[in-house]
């Protein structure tokens, strides 16, 4: 290759360099190349690749930049209604479960579709179904699960809202009123969207009984309702409340407290110490 084909390769090679860039460079090889026109175009040649590629380096376009996928939010919660709270027979091998309430709606259930899933240190409830309108959004939908073995100290988890925190609570919390001839009826919400579980009971002769169970959320002060006074009954302490529907108790699930219930007499007259002597007399395990 002569010296004009190597001066001729240069000048094309650079023809796309902006003139700032061009004339120092430009200039030095040209007379580099007549100084050593022995020497063949094999070192202009290295050159005008060092200057391409230092041109490339300059230049200031933004580097193309590969799209990343989005950041996972986790898992999306699945088609059914969420489940708030847990009841636990005392043998431990039933687990009762309530959907959530909500203002103005009621539970469409599928039974069938529900779900149950049982590991080592966790159990998994679904239910399955769907919101619809109705005029009584008291009505409770649950479900009762039937376990392979007692629940022991497996955390129950809501398949549908795995980020849900529902509230749990156990028969071993409650007095054993079937032991004294009550028999439990419908639960229900204790009022439209409201949250706080109303349970049933009747006997022949008397006194029907409620009992609410309900997540605790705890006065502005951080204290419950100071009781009237206290029974002690069996290792279990009693908050008694003289109020003016007739008197009621109050007391703690076992599990630091999480859950709070009620028990009162809505139907009948009772008096003070006739409420106690039956709050004694009822099995408190």
């Amino acid at each position: 290759m002569s010296d004009e084909e190597v001066i001729d390769l240069f000048d094309r090679a650079v023809a796309t360099v902006p003139p700032a860039l061009l004339p120092a460079p430009h200039a030095a090889i040209r007379r580099r190349v007549r100084r050593r026109r022995r020497a063949g175009w094999g070192a202009a040649a290295a050159v005008v690749l060092v200057i391409v590629a230092g041109f490339a380096f300059a230049r200031t376009d933004p580097a193309a930049v590969s799209p990343q996928p989005a950041a996972s939010k986790g898992p999306a919660a699945g088609a059914g209604v969420p489940w708030l709270g847990a009841r636990i027979d005392r043998a431990g091998t039933r687990i009762t479960v309530y959907a959530v309430p909500q203002l103005g709606k009621c539970v469409e259930r599928d039974p069938e579709r529900d779900d149950l899933v049982v590991t080592d240190d966790k159990i998994t409830m679904s239910l399955d179904g769907a919101y619809t309108a109705c005029t009584d959004d008291t009505k409770v939908a649950a479900r009762t699960f039937e376990l392979p073995q007692a629940v022991g100290t497996r955390l129950l988890v809501d398949g549908r809202s795995p980020w849900g925190q529902p509230f749990v609570f156990s028969d071993a919390d409650l007095p054993d009123l079937p032991a004294g001839g009550w028999s439990e009826g419908s639960p229900s919400w204790l009022g439209s969207g409201n949250a706080t579980l109303a349970l049933r009971f009747t006997r022949a002769g008397g006194p029907n009984l409620r009992l609410l169970a309900v997540r605790w959320q705890p006065e502005p002060d951080g204290r419950a309702e100071a009781p009237d006074h206290t029974l002690e009954i069996n290792g279990h302490r009693i908050d008694v409340y003289d109020r003016v529907g007739g008197p009621a108790a109050g007391w703690w699930s076992s599990d630091a407290q999480s859950v709070r219930f009620t028990l009162d007499v809505p139907d009948t007259a009772v008096g003070k110490s006739e409420f106690d002597a039956m709050l004694r007399a009822m099995a408190w395990t």
